[in-house]
C-alpha cells in the first residue's frame, strides 16, 4: 500500500453509498473531489 500525498491522483474505486453504488472517477467527472478518512 502506498501513501497518497497532497496533489496525488487518487486511485479509482467502486463504493456502496447511501445514494447507491458509485464509481469514484465517474462520480467526479471533470470536477475536483476531496477524500478524507477517519479511524472509526
Amino acid at each position: 500500500m502506498s501513501t497518497l500525498r497532497l496533489g496525488d491522483k487518487a486511485p479509482n474505486f467502486d463504493a456502496e453509498t447511501s445514494e447507491g453504488k458509485i464509481n469514484f472517477y465517474d462520480f467526479l467527472g471533470d470536477s475536483w473531489g476531496i477524500l478524507f478518512s477517519h479511524p472509526a
